[in-house]
Order: C-alpha cells, then structure tokens, then sequence
C-alpha cells in the first residue's frame, strides 16, 4: 500500500488555503495541515475596499471559506493561532509552539508583512490595509465617528484604500514620497485616477514624508511633515508598501532574491527539498522582462498556489511567467496596465499615446480611454500596455495581455476583430485605434517629454479648428485649411503638428510629408501634454 503523503501549508491567507484546496484535489488521501497564525483563515483579503464602500454591506460575506468548511469539504487539518517557531528543512520537519510535525512537503504561503514607517510605530490608531482585522479595526474607528484619514502611501493599497474611505464619506489625505500617486503606471495615466480620485474628495500630498507625530496618549493626532505641513488626523492607514515574510525559510538556508522574495523554479520549489513557495513571498518570472521578482497581486498569488499545492501532491505542473496584469479603481475610472513597465522603456521601445472614445460617441455615456502602448521598435511586437477611463478599461486590458502571451505586433492588434455595438465600442475599438497608430510607421510621434524638452528647436504647427494655442510662436492653420495654406509652413526644419488627442495631428503630419516636409506629430495630443504636466 503507497505510503500516506503529509503536506503542511504555512499562512491561511488566500494562497495558504488555495495551495491546500489544490493539493486535496491532487491526493486524496494525503494528510494536509494548514497552519495559520491568526485566529481565522480568509481567502477574500481583495474585498476591503468594497466592505469599507458599502459595496459588500457584511464582513461575513467575506468569510465564506472558514476553517470549518476546509475541514469538513476538504478534509484538511485547520490548525489556527498556531505559528512555527523553527524549520528543520534537512529532516523535514517543523516546530509549533514546543510540537514537532514531520512533512513530505511543505508550501510556504506566509504572505507580506506591511511596512509600517518608524515614526508611526506604537500607535493605536494606525491600521494597515491587507487582513480582515485590519478592516474591522478600520470600521470600529468609522462608526465612532473617526473621520479624518491619513493613507501614507499612494501606491495599489493605498489607492484602493482611499476610493473605498471616500465612498464612506471619511476625509482622506494621501501622503505620498515619490511624484505622484500609482508610480508603476506611466505618468499620464497615473494621472488621471489622481484626478479621479480628487474629485471625489481626496487630498493627495505628494513628494511629501512624515517627519514626525503629535500624539494625544497612545494615538496620533496629527502627522507633520518635512515640509513643516501638520495634517490633523483622527486615523492613520500605512501603505506604504510590503515585505515578503521569509525569515523562516531564510533561516532555514533558503535562497532569496534581492526584493527578500523565495527563489523558486517553475514548479514552484525553492532550494530547499520538498519545499515549495507561493503567494506574494514566492518570486514568479515576468514574461516580458525575464526578470524574477515578488508580485503582489492576488491573481499571480493565486497561480502559483494552484502550481505549489499541486506539484506538493505529486502532480509535475509549471507555472508560466506572468504579466503583472492589474487594475485598480480610483473614483469614477480605473487604471490598468500589463506587460512591460513603463519604467522599462528604454532604447529599441516605441511608445505610442492615444485618447479613443469606450463606445460610439455619438451613444449616450461614450468617455475617453487613455491608452499608452508600448511595442519593438523594429518588429512592431507588443510589449506592454498602460490605460485609464471611466468605462471598458477591464475589457482592454484583457485583450492586451491576451494579445502579449499570443506575441501579437501591433499591426495584427490593429485588425484583431473585436465585439462591436454602439453601447459597447466602436466599430474601430480602442485597442484597434491604439495599435493602427503604433503601426503607422509614415511619420514620427514625438513624445510630450521630447516636445517640451526640444520646443525652440522644432516649428509648432496647431491644426485645431479654433483656440489658443498654449505654444507660444506656434502657427495656427486648421486641419481643413493645411492643403490651401501649405506654403504658410515653415520650409526648414522639424514640424511638430499638434491637436487635443493627436488623430488630427497626424493626418496633418501626414499631408505635409507628402508635400516634401519633415513632420511630426505630438502622440496622445495635448491631453496627453496636460495629463503629464499634472503628473509631475
């Protein structure tokens, strides 16, 4: 008779008990030990911000999967309050509170822990943001009126943090250290969820850091910062990034990468023998990049949970590299991204900005979608994407990452056939219109960036119907004029054309060329100037 496999699982939250769901799956017969150190298990840490709305009016609704249902469906020994003291990893055991416990396998899901700043240490009115606790926390302080509310941080959590805050009707300000608010999406689509989330109330700090507190007994009264700034508060929510918890396997001579995440292979194993990692403290491979990092999005942590629990029991499955694929509500749009950073542009990159209505704009609700693609300079192959709007944005983002894992160039995106209806797209989607542009070698794009940076070099030729220009010396001729008063445009040097979003630009660039003229045209128009300029 096989002899019965003991799998372990460390951390019951979200990929702790999705490892251990799959490794049942896997081997029925198995003996699975799940060990959390908190009094409850949860695999619904993503529905914070909704409970904190109102959008999700019952904590309990987050709680589905109890302890009790793993162990009574799944078969699984719940071991909650309990944390591992030492890992034996040569002899394959464990130590809990005095208690050895030999495995086969074990899977390390122990999550993140929240950087919490030094100078807001010790007070009883700083929360994070990941656990139920935290919530619960978080809406006691509500209910007793606590309304103003520091978010230290700008970042995903932070963010979410906010939009669920103001829903509430709490007054929020987020400090945050860097430029601006959502530093991984690229400048101008950061841009507009700051403006969102403005609207609907928030203060956004930016470039700022907490230099020190005032407190009134235990808890903080008022945050002061650098800059001499006194923010009253009646809370406190640090979100200022995570930790991969490691110190466990580290102490057991596990190997970790330079961010302190797990190095694991494809499998999901670490160095370490019949040891496995997933969720935010396992390392995964970016599909673009190649590079190896901690990912801490619930999506990634939930593959590689299905990956662990799975190989842990026996099964030889791979985890593919992943896209950072996420999306983030901030008031009324969302902001999405995919593939290659923008951070990451670089040399060989041609970066492509356009402003394509969600729907037919003549349908009632039509709105702007910013997209920003990224693509080889010589191939035309996708390589990344970033987008904000009110509407669509979640049907976009998953055509792009699609498109990235098929290896897409941008002139097959341009005639992907998607779904149309006026309520819905246009008959040119916004993801055709973006990659036609991209694809459109005839002329060059020049970046808002290289147009500021480069303005006395180059003649600005303004091709909107009517307005002032906000270039001082520019030449204003209208698009339906340009053929008439070609011989108005300068005769040497770079012509830069420019408009609101860049469609008329580029058709005016385009006629130009054709009449023997070097021209460009501004990308993303200036919309994208504006959005940029309120990013810095």
């Amino acid at each position: 008779m096989k002899k019965q496999r003991t799998i372990v699982v460390l951390g019951g939250a979200q990929s702790g008990p999705t490892a251990a769901a799959r490794a049942r799956e896997t081997d029925e017969h198995a003996k699975i030990v799940l060990i959390e150190r908190a009094s409850t298990i949860t695999t619904a840490a993503a529905g914070l911000a909704y409970h904190l709305s109102g959008e999700v009016t019952s904590v309990a609704e987050l709680r589905r999967e109890s302890a009790e249902m793993f162990r009574d469906v799944y078969g699984i020994d719940v071991r909650t309050g309990a944390e591992v003291t030492r890992l034996d990893a040569k002899h394959r055991q464990l130590e809990i509170g005095g208690e050895a416990l030999a495995f086969d396998s074990l899977i390390c899901a122990l999550g993140a822990e929240s950087l919490v700043p030094e100078v807001l240490a010790g007070a009883s009115n700083v929360f994070c943001f990941r656990t139920l606790g935290d919530l619960e926390a978080i809406e006691q302080a509500l209910e007793a009126g606590k309304r103003r509310v520091a978010i230290v941080g700008g970042g995903f959590f932070g963010v979410e943090a906010a939009d669920g805050l103001l829903r509430r009707g709490a007054e929020v300000v987020i400090v945050e250290a860097s430029a601006r608010i959502l530093g991984g999406f690229a400048p101008a689509i950061a841009a507009v969820g700051r403006d969102a989330l403005t609207a609907l109330g928030a203060r956004i700090v930016t470039l700022a850091k907490v230099a020190q507190t005032q407190r009134a007994g235990d808890a903080i009264s008022a945050l002061v910062l650098e800059s001499g700034e006194r923010i009253p508060v009646d809370l406190v929510i640090a979100a200022a990034g995570v930790a991969p918890r490691t110190a466990l396997l580290k102490n057991a001579g596990a190997k970790l990468l330079a961010d302190g995440s797990l190095a694991v292979d494809a499998r999901m194993r670490t160095n370490l023998a019949g040891v496995y990692a997933c969720g935010v403290c396992a390392s995964v491979e970016h599909a673009v990049t190649g590079k190896h990092a901690a990912i801490a999005q619930a999506s990634i942590a939930d593959k590689t949970a299905q990956i662990a629990g799975a190989n842990a029991a026996g099964a030889k499955l791979k985890m593919a590299p992943v896209l950072g694929t996420a999306i983030v509500r901030a008031g009324d749009v969302a902001c999405a991204r995919t593939g290659l950073p923008h951070a990451g542009v670089g040399k060989g990159v041609a970066v492509t900005r356009v402003h394509a209505p969600s729907h037919d704009a003549w349908f009632p609700g039509a709105s702007p979608i910013s997209i920003e693609l990224r693509c080889d300079a010589k191939t035309g192959r996708l390589l990344g994407a970033d987008l904000a709007g009110k509407h669509g944005v979640d049907k976009r983002v998953d055509v792009l990452a699609t498109a990235l894992v098929g290896g897409l160039s941008v002139e097959e995106l341009a005639e992907l056939d998607l779904a149309y209806a006026p309520p819905f797209s246009a008959a040119r989607d916004a993801v055709n219109v973006a990659a036609t542009v991209a694809f459109a070698r005839g002329v060059r794009a020049l970046a808002p960036s290289e147009l500021l940076g480069a303005r006395s070099q180059l003649s600005v030729i303004d091709v909107r119907a009517a307005g002032t220009t906000p270039f001082s010396g520019a030449i204003a001729i209208p698009l339906g004029s340009l053929r008439q008063r070609i011989a108005e445009l300068p005769e040497r040097g770079q012509l830069v054309f420019v408009d609101d979003v860049g469609r008329g630009a580029y058709l005016a660039a385009c006629i130009a060329q054709q009449h023997g003229r070097t021209a460009a045209y501004l990308s993303g128009g200036l919309r994208s100037v504006a959005l940029e300029r309120g990013a810095e």
